[in-house]
């Protein structure tokens, strides 16, 4: 019985790889998962395992009747203006917007609450990662007609409007069921919906010089997105300085709990946000934001207009310091 154990082994890795060979190519929706799993690896650092992924077909009212509750709904535009939407379920949702913020995801249950466009505004990035993974994959298959060219393009914020954006009379559902973290303890989903009718280009055949260019250029778009990854990804320190002043030596070190540092007028209005070495990047308030302490940035000012409203402090000396 032992002599015949080691041919039993050979014969079941044999045939395990005669399997491996006939294997028929990877579905559309599974090279959308694989897309999802490999941007969430790449740009976000996140553990995705997807459970499953189907394709079917819809019309609108079938589609919105799918939708789950308090999801995210993206737009996507693509080719020949064709508009498409991306459905994130809460969970899915929540795990994207902690991973980036706190580094972690928390456990399987999530807040029930509405998605808002500063939701939107932190996935667009990530779903772009997706659906030009997914296509960078799909490069040789002719399912890059439909499921190609797609981008983030807005948040609806209403799900009653979604019959003013669907208008084809069917899509393409890609539905993917996935576990988030290492431990992989909260699920959720995604949707990718598209014009089933697909209007971009057809994938040139392998060999010709026109798939070459397209390779090319797919390997310098994953290039150009991994860059930018890594460098939105890096660490800077930022600082809010409401005011600087000078003071005696004397009066420096008398200060003690409790003492009074005189500000100079409008200082909360002029809050100035500076990167390393006292770079000014921005203008800012003091306020509140959920019991702390916040800074409401000035957005839309050039350093010009923003120095000619809000006037920089006085040259520092060497008695200065933020206060």
């Amino acid at each position: 019985m032992s002599e015949r154990a080691p041919e039993s082994v050979l014969k079941r890795k044999a045939g395990a790889g005669r399997a491996a060979a006939g294997a028929p190519a990877p579905t559309p929706a599974r090279i959308f998962g694989l897309a999802f799993a490999k941007a969430a690896q790449e740009m976000l650092k996140l553990s995705v395992a997807v459970d499953e992924a189907s394709e079917t077909r819809m019309s609108a009212a079938e589609i919105s009747e799918r939708l789950p509750e308090r999801a995210l709904l993206a737009v996507i535009e693509g080719p020949g203006e064709g508009l498409g939407l991306v459905v994130l379920s809460a969970e899915t949702l929540a795990s994207l917007i902690e991973i980036q913020t706190t580094g972690r995801i928390g456990g399987p249950e999530v807040a029930a609450r509405r998605p808002t466009r500063t939701d939107a505004a932190m996935s667009a990035r990530f779903l772009d990662g997706i659906l030009g993974t997914a296509e960078t994959l799909l490069e040789a298959d002719p399912a890059l007609s439909w499921a190609g060219g797609f981008r983030y393009a807005s948040f609806l914020e209403d799900p009653r409007t979604l019959a003013l954006i669907l208008e084809e009379p069917a899509y393409r559902v890609v539905t993917l069921t996935l576990r988030f973290g290492a431990e992989a303890a909260r699920r959720g989903t995604l949707l990718v919906t598209l014009p089933a009718e697909g209007r971009g280009a057809a994938p040139a055949p392998r060999g010709s010089a026109m798939a070459d260019s397209a390779r090319d250029a797919a390997a310098a778009r994953a290039w150009s997105e991994r860059i930018e990854a890594a460098v939105m990804g890096a660490g800077t320190e930022l600082e809010a300085v409401l005011d600087r002043v000078r003071l005696p030596l004397a009066e420096v070190l008398a200060l003690e709990p409790g003492a009074m540092v005189t500000l100079s007028k409008g200082a909360l209005s002029r809050l100035r946000v500076e990167g390393r070495g006292r770079r000014l990047i921005l203008y800012g308030r003091l306020g509140q934001c959920q019991g702390s302490y916040a800074v409401r940035l000035h957005l839309g000012l050039d350093e010009a207009e923003a120095g000619a409203a809000l006037p920089a402090p006085s040259a520092p000396g060497p008695a200065e310091g933020p206060a």
